[in-house]
């Protein structure tokens, strides 16, 4: 990847860390999910434009996220 960049398409975001596009789109739709930025889209407008996530909150959220191993029960 370059270092340069600063933002990630969502195709990028799957490729790199494994989450879906789908999942990305219904995260922006219901307001939650990583934040994100539109360009190109005219105001007022609700379509159109690209999508860009910037990689250092990315990067954040993952390190922030509290992983929980998960119960193995025995029946």
């Amino acid at each position: 990847m370059n270092t340069n960049r600063k933002y990630l398409r969502p195709s990028e975001v799957e490729e790199i860390y494994g989450i879906k596009q789908g999942t990305l789109a219904k995260q922006r739709s219901h307001g939650f999910g990583l934040p994100f930025v539109v360009i190109g889209r005219k105001p007022r407008k609700r379509k159109g434009g690209i999508i860009l996530y910037d990689i250092e909150v990315i990067e954040e959220a993952f390190k922030s996220t509290n992983r929980v191993e998960p119960i193995n029960y025995e029946k």
